[in-house]
């Protein structure tokens, strides 16, 4: 028996950490994505990343919280925080290419 595996199954102290910085960080931003895009009749890109940069956050919030789901709960954290990044960082190069002649 390996001797991790006592440890796996044992529960994690931190397991708040990832989903607390990732919503902290990314809340704010998916909430003015949701006034900025959220509006329309149709599904547009922008909204997919936001309801997925939802789902995911969730999803990091209400993994087991055991060592074992350590991992998989920091990619459902950091992936809903990139969801939620990537509708501002298209609109920053957005601003940076358009020619301001």
């Amino acid at each position: 028996m390996i001797e991790n595996d006592a440890q796996l199954s044992a529960a994690d102290p931190t397991w708040r950490t990832a989903p607390l910085a990732a919503t902290l960080l990314g809340l704010p931003l998916l909430v003015w994505e949701y006034f900025m895009y959220g509006d329309d009749s149709y599904v547009s890109a922008p909204e997919v990343l936001l309801y997925g940069g939802l789902v995911l956050l969730a999803i990091a919030w209400v993994l087991p919280r055991r060592r074992s789901a350590r991992m998989l709960r920091v990619t459902a954290a950091v992936a809903g925080f990139v969801c939620a990044i990537l509708p501002v960082l298209f609109l920053v190069w957005l601003a940076m290419i358009w020619p301001s002649g």
